[in-house]
Order: structure tokens, then C-alpha cells, then sequence
């Protein structure tokens, strides 16, 4: 087991070195009977002081982990105490998640400070949409809102950066590298997931040949996209309609649709027509995260 100590952690050496062994020794990572490194390597692997690595092998001795042996060192315990189950499936989970973060470069501090981060973090209350394109992240924000019941509003990634707010920041994952290059530290960011197309097609009815299909949304990407899909699924050219809502007599015509394909937020514009298909943005998955981020 590899040890990590950070000097820079507002965690004392001495307790970092004591979390690290027993969560060595409970996940199993340090088995009984394994020789622990010498006071003295620690402490010149680490240039700390030597009675601050014998104070935390003192502690792990009282908590029954290790033992001394006169002239030969520190052992792991060959019959360590009864533990409970589901605080060693934590531990273990903890584990794991610290060799993880390790393997991928993270220093102590960085995984300390992140955790701090979350741990301060209180449910949910408000949600903050961040978004560039102001037409997506209505809608992002419109389905967010009626998923969660919570309040929901959104801004702009520059407008976000000079904004002082206390609520969950969200976005979606293409902007995953824009938000690690500059997110303040003591910001966290839920990422959410676009729903899959072919997975809200699979059971759908198919149309007709004769039946027309109207594509209605505020965003012109969803149009473009909508379009893109019904064509690979060789829906004719010429049943289609793509409608703006932001043009004017927007809806004129869409009387003699058998179909409607629209947007979350555009969907509000045609409460109990049966012929309207909503495409949610976000993916269930997603969604089903904020809505535990709530409590």
C-alpha cells in the first residue's frame, strides 16, 4: 500500500497517516501480519518530524489495528476486532475512490479540499443553468424546473463567472473542459447527459407515408437535428414541416399535422393535443441525479 501524506492539508500529518492505514487495514489492502515502513523511513520519506509518525502508530495501536513487536517493527494486528460490515463496505468504497483519484493524478489537497466542497454543500434549493446558447438553455432550464420542482433559472458562462450565487451550478457535458479549465475551487458542477434520439424513438409508431410531420421549436438546432434524424430514418423529405416559434403565425398550418415533434419548453404551446411528441434535452439519468441533489 502506498502511503500519501500532504503537508500543505489542513489535516495533520499525524491523522492523514492514521485515516490511510486503517482504511488500508479494514479494505484488506494491508493484510494481517504485514510489516508497516519504520518511524524512521516515514519520517525521511516525508521530512516530518519522527514523533509525529510514533504518535499516529501509538493511535492505531490503541484502536487495536497494529502492534509492536520489541526489535522488529510495527505489524498489522493478526487478529484484528470484529468489525461492522457496512462500515467496512464504506471504508472499502473510500478506498478505492482514493487510489482512483490518486491514479489519475490528484494530490491529497486537491481530493481534501473537493470533498470539503461537497460536504458543505446543503440540498439543493435552486439550480443555475449554464449555458451559452440562450435558446437551449431555456429549454434546459424549463425541464429541469418541472423534473425537480425547484427554482431554476440560467445564465451565461461569462455572466456565471462574475456571478455570486449560492445555487447548484449544471451544464452539460460538452462543456466539461471549459468548466475544469476555470470553475472557482469552491464551485461544483452537476453535468448532465443528452438524452439518446434513437432510444426515445425505440417503440415509437411508425407514420405513414402519407402522414405529415411537423418539427416546431424555438431552437433552431433542435430543427436541424430533428430533421437530420427523421431523414436517416427515411421519413420523406416532403412529409415534413419545420416550424420557428419565434417567427410570427408560427403555428398556421400544423392543424393538418398527424404529428408534432417539439421541444419541452415549445411543448407548452399545445397542452392535451394528443399529436404532440415532447423530445426531452436531458437524459432521465440526469435528471434523476438533481432531483436526489434536492433531497
Amino acid at each position: 500500500m502506498k502511503i500519501w501524506l500532504s503537508k500543505n492539508s489542513e489535516v495533520s500529518i499525524r491523522e492523514q497517516l492514521v485515516a490511510q492505514i486503517s482504511l488500508g487495514i479494514i479494505s484488506r489492502d494491508l493484510r494481517a501480519g504485514e510489516k508497516l515502513p519504520s518511524t524512521r523511513e516515514l519520517a525521511r520519506r516525508f521530512e516530518v518530524h519522527p514523533n509525529t509518525i510514533s504518535a499516529a502508530y501509538r493511535e492505531l495501536a490503541e484502536q487495536n489495528l497494529v502492534e509492536f513487536k520489541k526489535g522488529s517493527g510495527v505489524y498489522v494486528r493478526e487478529n484484528l476486532p470484529e468489525a461492522d460490515e457496512s462500515k467496512i463496505e464504506i471504508d472499502q468504497i473510500i478506498a478505492r475512490f482514493m487510489r482512483e483519484s490518486k491514479a489519475h493524478g490528484f494530490t491529497s489537497g486537491e481530493i481534501e479540499a473537493r470533498l470539503k466542497n461537497w460536504f458543505r454543500a446543503k440540498p439543493a434549493k435552486h439550480f443555475l443553468v449554464v449555458e451559452c446558447d440562450e435558446d437551449l438553455r431555456k429549454i434546459l432550464v424549463e425541464e429541469i424546473c418541472a423534473a425537480t420542482g425547484c427554482q431554476t433559472s440560467g445564465t451565461s458562462f461569462d455572466d456565471f463567472l462574475i456571478k455570486q450565487t449560492d445555487a447548484q451550478v449544471v451544464a452539460m457535458t460538452d462543456e466539461t473542459s471549459r468548466f475544469n479549465e476555470r470553475l472557482p475551487p469552491e464551485k461544483s458542477c452537476i453535468f448532465l447527459r443528452a438524452n439518446s434520439v434513437s432510444d426515445s424513438m425505440t417503440g415509437s409508431e411508425r407514420p405513414s407515408s402519407d402522414d405529415l410531420i411537423a418539427v416546431v421549436s424555438h431552437w433552431e438546432k433542435f430543427l436541424n437535428l430533428a430533421k437530420m434524424f427523421l431523414l436517416a430514418a427515411q421519413i420523406e423529405p416532403e412529409t415534413l414541416v419545420l416550424r420557428f416559434s419565434g417567427e410570427p403565425d408560427w403555428k398556421k398550418g400544423l392543424s393538418d399535422a398527424s404529428l408534432i415533434i417539439c421541444d419541452s419548453l415549445t411543448g407548452k404551446e399545445f397542452p392535451a393535443d394528443k399529436r404532440v411528441r415532447v423530445f426531452q434535452l436531458v437524459a432521465d439519468s440526469s435528471l434523476d441525479e438533481l432531483r436526489k441533489s434536492a433531497g
